[in-house]
């Protein structure tokens, strides 16, 4: 394996790259980045104690955001645009117990602000009709990208949203190499999901290794 900070030789090979946030470019988005704009809630949020904020998105890890950002912020919101969220069951109860709005059918046409963002503009994506929130701060939780160039590049398989193909037990089409996370192509992305992925190929890497020594 050849990095920036030098070159490994190994028997295993675990792929855990994850994926970068996906960029809507709307009118606001780059110009209040890091001044209200964030994509990473973890990061960010502690920024915004006892301030509004929304989420964008409308699957499990949008959900699991608007949980967390509520328990700092004094209003939270959850904006899909799909007529209808798309996360578990589990997570859309977690969401009315923590008190987190959903909105659901609207588009983002633009983010307002003076130093700092001080609004979002939605648009019904029936009735086309407009509205304006007031928030502090807008956090961007969309479908990522997966980070898999160096690996498709080696001959590693992907789907074709260009999420890394795996096995139950995470193997890839390549021998001993694995992977794990939002990288791969499973249906369900949480925090949870990823940390199991890595298991079971470690699990598998050690049945491998026992096997041929």
């Amino acid at each position: 394996v050849k990095t920036d900070k030098g070159e490994y030789s190994t028997k295993y090979l675990i792929i855990a790259s994850g994926t970068h946030p996906r960029v809507l470019e709307v009118p606001g988005e780059n110009q209040f980045r890091g001044r209200g704009v964030s994509y990473c809630a973890v990061c960010d949020g502690a920024f915004f104690k006892n301030k509004r904020v929304v989420v964008m998105g409308g699957d499990n890890r949008a959900a699991e955001v608007a949980v967390f950002l509520s328990g700092i912020a004094s209003d939270t919101k959850l904006i899909c645009h799909e007529n209808k969220l798309c996360s578990e069951n589990i997570l859309v109860k977690s969401l009315g117990k923590h008190n987190v709005e959903v909105i659901e059918g609207m588009e983002l046409e633009g983010i307002k602000g003076e130093v700092n963002v001080k609004s979002i503009v939605l648009s019904d994506k029936k009735t086309q009709n407009t509205k304006e929130i007031e928030t502090d701060g807008v956090f961007f939780q969309l479908e990522g990208i997966p980070n898999c160039q160096i690996a498709k590049e080696s001959g590693v398989k992907v789907n074709d949203e260009g999420y890394i193909i795996v096995d139950e037990k995470n193997r890839t089409n390549i021998k001993n190499v694995y992977a794990a996370g939002d990288v791969t192509d499973c249906a369900v992305k949480l925090v949870s999901t990823a940390v199991a992925h890595g298991a079971a190929a470690v699990l598998d890497i050690i049945e491998q290794n026992n096997q041929t020594s």
